[in-house]
């Protein structure tokens, strides 16, 4: 992904290039070195400002998602009544696992917010990651209910 950016990135300032070079020899107006540096630091923002889209899309997701888990925990705590005492302790073991993951990637989700363009892929993958253990722990967790 983080190739998929960078290469966005170099086609936009490519094309934003381009696009100046053939505009300048259609109006026969000299491609000047300020006129470089603005459409290279246009696209530089384009590219910012699409990150922060997208980080702020994949924080939603990720924040919904860690709300749907907490109503699944707090169901399987209610369903740990109904267990034998032997899977009662099992599932008890497993929730507080379930919680701790939880709040781990909780932390990752409010490192999206700082994370910057740089950075960016990283927070993301560390985020996906955390939220993939949180679903196998729940799913384990799970298993030891009738």
């Amino acid at each position: 992904m983080k190739r998929i950016v960078g290469t966005l990135c170099g086609v936009a300032g490519i094309g934003l290039l381009t696009l100046s070079v053939v505009s300048a020899c259609a109006s026969d107006k000299p491609v000047t070195g300020d006129t470089v540096i603005r459409e290279t630091q246009e696209a530089v923002t384009a590219t910012k400002d699409y990150t922060i889209q997208q980080k702020a899309v994949f924080q939603r997701k990720v924040q919904a998602e860690l709300d749907e888990m907490q109503l699944r925990i707090a169901q399987l705590r209610g369903q740990v009544t109904h267990a034998s005492v032997e899977a009662q302790a099992d599932v008890q073991k497993a929730i507080r696992e379930l919680e701790k993951k939880k709040e781990l990637a909780q932390k990752k989700v409010e490192d999206i917010h700082s994370a910057t363009a740089s950075s960016w892929e990283q927070v993301k993958s560390k985020t996906a990651a955390a939220m993939d253990d949180l679903r196998d722990s729940f799913t384990r967790a799970r298993s030891h209910l009738p």
